[in-house]
């Protein structure tokens, strides 16, 4: 026999992401993921209302906000990156560049 739910606020979060980042609150260098937060409201076996969220969430100290904060550090190697492929960027582009105006010719 099927039990019978009167008043349920379920809830599930599902991780939308492998890689992790540091948590600007509690400087834990993994514990930042990007997350799914599932959320019903059942009243008397009827789903009420259903609300996802997508955020950023902190497994260790429960910090959450929609987007990660600014990090130089990250910012300053990608500068890096493309300075030094700056040469191969440039062709590419160019060259994607010349395909668009032109069209594609095999």
């Amino acid at each position: 026999m099927t039990g019978f739910i009167l008043v349920s606020n379920s809830g599930k979060k599902i991780s939308l992401e492998q890689a992790y980042h540091p948590c600007p609150r509690c400087k834990n260098q993994s514990s930042v993921q990007l997350t799914r937060s599932e959320k019903s409201f059942i009243f008397l076996n009827k789903r009420i209302t259903e609300n996802s969220r997508v955020r950023y969430e902190c497994s260790q100290c429960k910090w959450k906000n929609q987007m990660l904060p600014y990090d130089a550090r990250e910012s300053a190697e990608l500068d890096r990156y493309l300075s030094e492929n700056s040469n191969s960027n440039e062709d590419l582009y160019n060259e994607l560049s010349s395909t668009s105006t032109h069209g594609y010719s095999p």
